[in-house]
Protein backbone atom coordinates (compact mmCIF):
# COMPACT_ATOMS: atom_id res chain seq x y z
CA UNK A 1 0.00 0.00 0.00
CA UNK A 2 2.92 2.12 0.18
CA UNK A 3 3.03 2.90 -3.44
CA UNK A 4 -0.61 3.51 -3.63
CA UNK A 5 0.12 6.47 -0.86
CA UNK A 6 3.77 7.47 -2.45
CA UNK A 7 1.95 10.65 -3.80
CA UNK A 8 -0.56 13.19 -2.06
CA UNK A 9 -3.81 13.49 -2.67
CA UNK A 10 -4.25 17.17 -2.72
CA UNK A 11 -5.05 17.94 -6.39
CA UNK A 12 -7.56 14.90 -6.36
CA UNK A 13 -10.48 16.00 -8.10
CA UNK A 14 -11.93 12.47 -7.55
CA UNK A 15 -10.73 10.48 -4.40
CA UNK A 16 -12.15 7.32 -5.46
CA UNK A 17 -10.96 7.38 -9.21
CA UNK A 18 -7.19 7.86 -8.03
CA UNK A 19 -7.19 5.27 -5.86
CA UNK A 20 -8.92 3.03 -7.82
CA UNK A 21 -6.13 3.91 -10.56
CA UNK A 22 -3.26 3.82 -8.21
CA UNK A 23 -4.38 -0.14 -7.14
CA UNK A 24 -5.27 -0.76 -10.33
CA UNK A 25 -2.01 -0.09 -11.42
CA UNK A 26 -0.11 -1.93 -8.84
CA UNK A 27 -1.84 -5.46 -8.93
CA UNK A 28 -1.29 -4.87 -13.13
CA UNK A 29 2.31 -4.90 -12.15
CA UNK A 30 1.86 -7.47 -9.57
CA UNK A 31 -0.19 -9.71 -11.74
CA UNK A 32 2.81 -10.06 -14.25
CA UNK A 33 5.96 -9.80 -12.24
CA UNK A 34 8.24 -12.22 -13.01
CA UNK A 35 6.45 -13.70 -15.52
CA UNK A 36 7.08 -11.48 -19.48
CA UNK A 37 4.40 -10.74 -21.27
CA UNK A 38 1.81 -11.92 -19.00
CA UNK A 39 -1.27 -9.85 -18.27
CA UNK A 40 -3.48 -9.37 -15.30
CA UNK A 41 -7.44 -11.05 -16.70
CA UNK A 42 -9.64 -7.84 -16.93
CA UNK A 43 -13.32 -8.77 -17.31
CA UNK A 44 -13.80 -7.21 -20.85
CA UNK A 45 -10.69 -5.76 -20.98
CA UNK A 46 -11.34 -3.35 -18.32
CA UNK A 47 -12.04 -4.10 -15.52
CA UNK A 48 -9.68 -5.44 -12.45
CA UNK A 49 -11.63 -8.47 -11.04
CA UNK A 50 -12.50 -9.38 -7.80
CA UNK A 51 -10.00 -11.02 -6.16
CA UNK A 52 -9.30 -12.52 -2.53
CA UNK A 53 -10.99 -14.49 0.00
CA UNK A 54 -15.05 -14.26 -0.25
CA UNK A 55 -18.04 -15.67 0.69
CA UNK A 56 -19.24 -18.66 -2.08
CA UNK A 57 -22.55 -16.42 -2.50
CA UNK A 58 -20.84 -13.49 -3.48
CA UNK A 59 -17.61 -15.29 -5.37
CA UNK A 60 -21.08 -16.71 -7.63
CA UNK A 61 -22.56 -13.10 -7.29
CA UNK A 62 -19.23 -11.52 -8.92
CA UNK A 63 -18.83 -14.27 -11.66
CA UNK A 64 -21.93 -13.79 -13.38
CA UNK A 65 -21.91 -10.14 -13.27
CA UNK A 66 -18.23 -10.93 -15.20
CA UNK A 67 -20.14 -13.46 -17.52
CA UNK A 68 -22.65 -11.03 -18.01
CA UNK A 69 -20.80 -8.01 -19.14
CA UNK A 70 -18.83 -9.93 -21.21
CA UNK A 71 -21.79 -11.17 -23.08
CA UNK A 72 -22.81 -7.99 -23.03
CA UNK A 73 -19.06 -6.50 -25.03
CA UNK A 74 -19.79 -9.21 -27.09
CA UNK A 75 -23.20 -8.30 -28.04
CA UNK A 76 -22.53 -4.61 -28.39
CA UNK A 77 -19.42 -5.75 -31.12
CA UNK A 78 -21.56 -8.13 -33.02
CA UNK A 79 -24.09 -5.36 -33.60
CA UNK A 80 -21.67 -2.64 -34.48
CA UNK A 81 -19.62 -5.48 -36.82
CA UNK A 82 -23.20 -6.42 -38.48
CA UNK A 83 -24.10 -2.73 -39.27
CA UNK A 84 -20.85 -2.02 -40.15
CA UNK A 85 -20.33 0.86 -37.80
CA UNK A 86 -18.11 3.02 -39.07
CA UNK A 87 -15.94 3.20 -35.72
CA UNK A 88 -15.73 -0.51 -36.37
CA UNK A 89 -12.92 0.42 -39.50
CA UNK A 90 -10.53 1.38 -36.78
CA UNK A 91 -10.21 -2.09 -35.58
CA UNK A 92 -9.39 -3.06 -39.16
CA UNK A 93 -10.55 -6.82 -40.76
CA UNK A 94 -11.25 -9.41 -38.32
CA UNK A 95 -8.47 -11.80 -39.18
CA UNK A 96 -8.94 -15.84 -40.12
CA UNK A 97 -7.03 -18.70 -37.85
CA UNK A 98 -5.44 -18.04 -34.35
CA UNK A 99 -5.49 -14.61 -34.72
CA UNK A 100 -9.07 -14.37 -35.04
CA UNK A 101 -9.92 -15.11 -31.26
CA UNK A 102 -7.16 -12.81 -29.52
CA UNK A 103 -8.82 -9.93 -32.30
CA UNK A 104 -12.27 -10.34 -31.09
CA UNK A 105 -11.26 -10.15 -27.51
CA UNK A 106 -9.44 -6.42 -28.36
CA UNK A 107 -11.95 -5.45 -30.39
CA UNK A 108 -14.64 -6.21 -27.23
CA UNK A 109 -12.54 -4.32 -25.03
CA UNK A 110 -13.19 -1.41 -27.48
CA UNK A 111 -16.54 -2.61 -27.77
CA UNK A 112 -16.90 -2.65 -23.83
CA UNK A 113 -15.18 0.63 -23.39
CA UNK A 114 -17.75 2.43 -26.13
CA UNK A 115 -20.69 1.08 -24.10
CA UNK A 116 -19.61 2.40 -20.71
CA UNK A 117 -19.16 5.77 -21.64
CA UNK A 118 -21.89 6.20 -24.01
CA UNK A 119 -19.74 6.70 -26.97
CA UNK A 120 -21.60 7.35 -29.70
CA UNK A 121 -19.37 9.30 -32.73
CA UNK A 122 -17.35 7.53 -35.43
CA UNK A 123 -13.86 7.48 -33.72
CA UNK A 124 -13.16 4.50 -32.00
CA UNK A 125 -12.73 5.70 -28.98
CA UNK A 126 -14.52 8.83 -28.84
CA UNK A 127 -14.07 12.17 -26.85
CA UNK A 128 -10.83 12.43 -24.70
CA UNK A 129 -11.56 11.59 -21.33
CA UNK A 130 -12.18 13.94 -19.04
CA UNK A 131 -12.06 12.08 -15.75
CA UNK A 132 -8.88 9.77 -14.29
CA UNK A 133 -11.14 6.83 -14.46
CA UNK A 134 -12.13 7.07 -18.29
CA UNK A 135 -8.27 7.98 -18.74
CA UNK A 136 -7.39 4.28 -17.43
CA UNK A 137 -9.93 2.65 -19.14
CA UNK A 138 -9.14 4.90 -22.38
CA UNK A 139 -5.24 3.99 -22.11
CA UNK A 140 -6.74 -0.39 -22.15
CA UNK A 141 -8.74 0.65 -24.35
CA UNK A 142 -6.21 2.16 -26.65
CA UNK A 143 -3.83 -0.58 -26.14
CA UNK A 144 -6.73 -3.22 -27.46
CA UNK A 145 -7.30 -0.97 -30.28
CA UNK A 146 -3.32 -0.85 -31.15
CA UNK A 147 -2.88 -4.08 -30.78
CA UNK A 148 -6.54 -5.29 -32.86
CA UNK A 149 -4.97 -3.37 -35.21
CA UNK A 150 -1.82 -5.08 -35.74
CA UNK A 151 -3.37 -8.41 -35.91
CA UNK A 152 -5.34 -7.38 -38.80
CA UNK A 153 -2.69 -5.59 -40.40
CA UNK A 154 -0.27 -8.56 -39.91
CA UNK A 155 -3.40 -11.19 -41.34
CA UNK A 156 -3.84 -8.85 -44.35
CA UNK A 157 -0.11 -9.05 -45.26
CA UNK A 158 0.18 -12.77 -44.90
CA UNK A 159 -2.69 -13.09 -47.08
CA UNK A 160 -1.44 -10.67 -49.99
CA UNK A 161 1.86 -12.32 -49.56
CA UNK A 162 0.67 -15.41 -50.33
CA UNK A 163 1.73 -16.55 -53.75
CA UNK A 164 -0.90 -18.93 -55.73
CA UNK A 165 1.27 -21.22 -58.18
CA UNK A 166 -0.52 -22.66 -61.17
CA UNK A 167 1.07 -25.49 -63.60
CA UNK A 168 -0.08 -24.09 -66.44
CA UNK A 169 -1.21 -27.58 -67.65
CA UNK A 170 -5.20 -27.99 -68.38
CA UNK A 171 -7.27 -29.66 -66.12
CA UNK A 172 -8.61 -33.15 -66.62
CA UNK A 173 -11.79 -35.09 -65.50
CA UNK A 174 -11.41 -38.73 -65.36
CA UNK A 175 -14.86 -40.18 -65.88
CA UNK A 176 -16.53 -43.18 -64.94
Amino acid sequence: MRNVAARGFDDAEDLAAVLHSRIAAVMAHDAGAGRPGREPAMVVGLIPPALGPMEPDMRRALDERSDMMEARASAVLDAALLVRAPWTRALGSTPHGSASAAWRQRARTVAAYRDRYGVVNARALGPPPRSMARERDAALARAALRVAQQLAEKDHTYRASRTVVQSGLPTVGIRF
